[in-house]
């Protein structure tokens, strides 16, 4: 009687732990990874300290010395869409340094690859534009928005010979008190001209939100973001 009495027990601890176990690799079959949202594109906003008032027309005076302050960084996915939550807040009568940053799919950096040289260079140019982004060069009052590129160097080493051969992925910019207050849905984009045309391009023509009808050709980055 009592042999039996110990069998029943040793089936249902067997049992048991067949029941924990079924259980638990249920469990651990059902954890799925979560995958991380791949980064293809950065967008870094360095602060310039003390060059409020330094906007002036289509360009800036004293934010090659100015001191650089707080970083803020902008990810986007292959659609160019920002992975950052809501729009970021920028002070808008300070400058900002603008650097972009473009990865592979290896996660390799390779923005150099548009501005590897002067003649690769010459096909390309970045834009920024906004809803009712309100520019510089159009006010009376030296409060609007500013973009002006500001590369000294191709990849290769050679110099950048003055504002028709930048190109725009490293820039100055402000977002100017005449567009304070309500979030502006923001466009960065890179696009890629005929031979020629480059030189053509004024600073001013790159805050217009009908550049893509004048100079001719196609976006090859289109980056998205919200900005206050």
């Amino acid at each position: 009687m009592k042999m039996k009495f110990i069998k029943r027990i040793a089936v249902v601890l067997l049992a048991s732990v067949g029941f924990l176990i079924g259980v638990s690799s249920c469990k651990k079959d059902e954890q799925v990874p979560v995958e991380k949202e791949e980064i293809r594109a950065s967008l870094q906003f360095t602060e310039l300290q003390g060059t409020k008032g330094a906007g002036h027309g289509d360009h800036f005076h004293g934010v090659t010395t100015a001191k650089e302050g707080a970083v803020i960084t902008v990810n986007f996915d292959a659609s160019g869409n920002a992975l950052t939550k809501g729009a970021i807040n920028l002070d808008a009568e300070l400058a900002y340094k603008v650097d972009l940053k473009v990865y592979d799919e290896k996660g390799i950096e390779i923005q150099d690859n548009f501005v590897k040289n002067q003649a690769t260079a010459g096909e390309y140019k970045a834009f920024l534009i906004g809803d009712k982004l309100i520019a510089n060069a159009n006010t009376e009052t030296n409060g609007g928005a500013i973009f002006q590129p500001r590369e000294t160097d191709y990849a290769d080493g050679t110099k950048v010979n003055g504002k028709y051969e930048m190109t725009g992925l490293k820039a100055f910019f402000t977002l100017g008190s005449e567009n304070k207050g309500k979030t502006k849905k923001l466009i960065y984009s890179l696009r890629k001209i005929e031979p020629g045309v480059k030189a053509t391009i004024e600073r001013v023509d790159l805050l217009d939100p009908g550049y893509a009808n004048k100079f001719k050709g196609a976006n090859v980055l289109e980056l998205k973001f919200d900005i206050k």
